[in-house]
């Protein structure tokens, strides 16, 4: 294995014309073999080497070939599906980090087959991750679509919305969510919640996504709300199947587990947890909605 490789197991299909090179994912390593867009290519590393375009990841094969990363689609590792339903996939679409969260290679896990990170901003009117701003960097020179949360919290609303937007700074490709859960001796109210996100789409033109779970269903009971079913649902369940509340017909995301990390270059926390998320469609649809 070339050096700076990590071990991986899955697949990727070619966009557009590739040269396979032998020995090093270098542009002037030997071209063994040309492969045209739309060929399936089983990959058994992921190698840092020569940029091209800005972009330096290679896939390597079991053959010592490498070949570019910017003419591949994101590497399969599992067969689509809905996590708990027997087809859950080893690397998750999207994951949730934060100051604790330790994240080492977001190239990486570009190339493992994670598409979007959404990072902690802000908590309540003053608490700020000061490891957003360089993670924003990396993530979108890995050519990951990046968000933004806020950690609601009892305190005036109005206040948390100058917080969020003044150090998340949101620009029209960034997701922006607000994590509504339980926050003992904390508690963002309902009507606080509403508040909020009333205040972000006056600011910003557009919704937040609400993240919720036990919460939401918890407050809302049966009742259908149309205010909070006109956002998106990042719904947290921990569950084989997912369920939501009336005022939604199906989750925009799951939050399905926050066990053991499986995301190269992201090992999670000191626990070695990370917050997974599975995306029903497909890497089209998530791009295209992710910030609307």
């Amino acid at each position: 294995m070339a050096a700076g490789s990590t071990p991986v197991t899955g697949t990727v299909r070619t966009t557009t014309l590739v040269n396979l090179r032998h020995g090093a994912p270098r542009v002037g390593a030997p071209v063994v073999g040309k492969l045209a867009a739309d060929t399936v290519v089983p990959v058994t590393s992921v190698a840092v080497g020569d940029a091209v375009q800005g972009n330096a990841l290679w896939y390597g094969t079991a053959d010592q070939n490498f070949l570019w990363s910017g003419g591949c689609d994101a590497l399969q590792t599992a067969a689509p599906g809905i996590p708990g339903s027997g087809a859950r996939p080893k690397v998750p679409v999207v994951v949730d980090v934060y100051h604790r969260s330790i994240v080492r290679d977001l190239g990486g896990a570009r190339a493992a087959g994670v598409h979007g990170i959404i990072h902690k901003a802000t908590t309540g009117t003053s608490g700020r991750d000061e490891l957003y701003d360089d993670r924003r960097i990396a993530a979108q020179k890995a050519g990951l679509l990046w968000g933004a949360y806020h950690w609601g919290t009892a305190l005036p609303p109005a206040q948390q919305v100058e917080n969020f937007l003044g150090w998340a700074k949101p620009d029209d490709r960034t997701l922006v969510a607000l994590d509504y859960e339980p926050s003992p001796n904390n508690q963002m109210t309902l009507e606080g919640a509403r508040e909020f996100l009333e205040r972000i789409q006056e600011r910003l033109g557009r919704r937040a996504v609400l993240y919720s779970g036990s919460l939401i269903k918890e407050q809302l009971g049966t009742r259908i709300d149309p205010f909070f079913g006109a956002h998106r649902l990042w719904l947290a369940q921990y569950t084989a199947t997912a369920s939501v509340q009336p005022s939604w017909k199906t989750y925009w995301l799951w939050q399905y587990s926050d066990g053991a990390a499986t995301v190269p270059g992201i090992p999670g926390d000191g626990a070695g947890h990370i917050d997974q998320n599975h995306y029903a469609g497909s890497a089209e649809q998530l791009a295209a909605e992710w910030a609307s």
